[in-house]
């Protein structure tokens, strides 16, 4: 059971908080016939010094409601696209919050309202043709943590955004304090024009990737954009395949721990694997029990390796 507690506006319903017994909330289009339009300021967080008025939306008996879904409590949110703004500290320390499904529309972010939000790394975008301010720039611009983000636009894309962080860095005796930004992600939030994403100038931070990161969110990236290629050129293509092939056994390892047959499948496609790279990739199997992938890999090298049978004439 999930309840919302709301009021009426005039652009429509505002969410001021949620009860449940889930640690996931979606969030209806509308209550009483009237779109749902926004959350207040610490709709989800744990922080919030007093209970907003409003109305529930559920008639549990008092004394037997659900506890609220807030702070840390909260792991998934879904938004319809009606839902277009968050107020300030909408999310304040939602800590254990891990994805967010939402659509372009979503585009006024309240002050703070993702400030500690630690584990918050999978956000799901669907971006409307009609709106012109889609909202994944302010997002991700809230978030120094690695996201992972589902594009769905006129074709379905999977990107990932790596993490960065900021030092600050004294200089005593010229009295200057220096900030230093680290972590490849840091460039990946710049290729925005406005607010449209840029996918020429984020396949293009690829090799920042590669040199800043780990070999296995490389990989991700790179399969990300191959498997699913919404306006990547020639040239960007080129360069992640390039690094898929010289990089076969870690993505072979990806795969596997993804669980991911199909994957799998696509990548003994793509790349091509040496006897030796099969054999890796057959002991990692082992190695994670991926049972699937292991007789997927043994198949292919039967295929592709198999001793030819002699024959003799008489």
């Amino acid at each position: 059971m999930t309840e919302y507690l709301y009021e009426k506006t005039d652009r429509g319903i505002r969410i001021n908080a949620c009860r449940s017994y889930s640690d996931s909330a979606v969030v209806p289009e509308e209550i009483q016939g009237i779109p749902v339009t926004e959350l207040a300021p610490y709709a989800f967080s744990g922080d919030r010094r007093t209970i907003p008025g409003g109305m529930w939306t559920g008639n549990a008996p008092e004394g037997e409601e659900p506890p609220f879904l807030e702070g840390e409590r909260l792991k998934n949110l879904v938004l319809p696209a009606t839902v277009k703004k968050a107020g300030a500290y909408a999310f304040y320390n939602c800590r254990n919050w891990e994805s967010l499904t939402c659509y372009s529309s979503f585009q006024d972010i309240g002050a703070g309202a993702f400030t500690g939000c630690r584990k918050l790394s999978r956000l799901d975008m669907t971006m409307l043709p009609e709106e012109k301010r889609p909202g994944l720039r302010e997002i991700l611009a809230e978030l120094p943590q690695e996201v992972h983000v589902t594009y769905r636009g006129e074709q379905l894309t999977k990107l990932v955004f790596p993490a960065y962080y900021e030092d600050a860095v004294e200089n005593t005796p010229a009295r200057i304090v220096s900030v230093q930004v680290h972590g490849s992600g840091h460039f990946y939030r710049y290729c925005f024009d406005g607010r449209e994403l840029q996918f020429k100038d984020y396949d293009a931070q690829f090799p920042n990737l590669v040199n800043m990161d780990r070999e296995e969110l490389a990989v991700e990236a790179a399969v990300g954009r191959l498997r699913y290629p919404f306006r990547l050129s020639e040239e960007a293509e080129n360069g992640y395949r390039e690094f898929l092939d010289s990089h076969r056994k870690g993505a072979a390892e990806w795969f596997l721990k993804q669980q991911d047959l199909g994957g799998l499948k696509w990548l003994l496609g793509v790349v091509d694997f040496s006897d030796d790279d099969l054999k890796q990739a057959i002991e990692a199997a082992g190695r994670l029990r991926a049972a699937e992938g292991l007789a997927a890999l043994m198949e292919w090298k039967q295929k592709k390796y198999a001793p030819s049978r002699k024959r003799f004439e008489l």
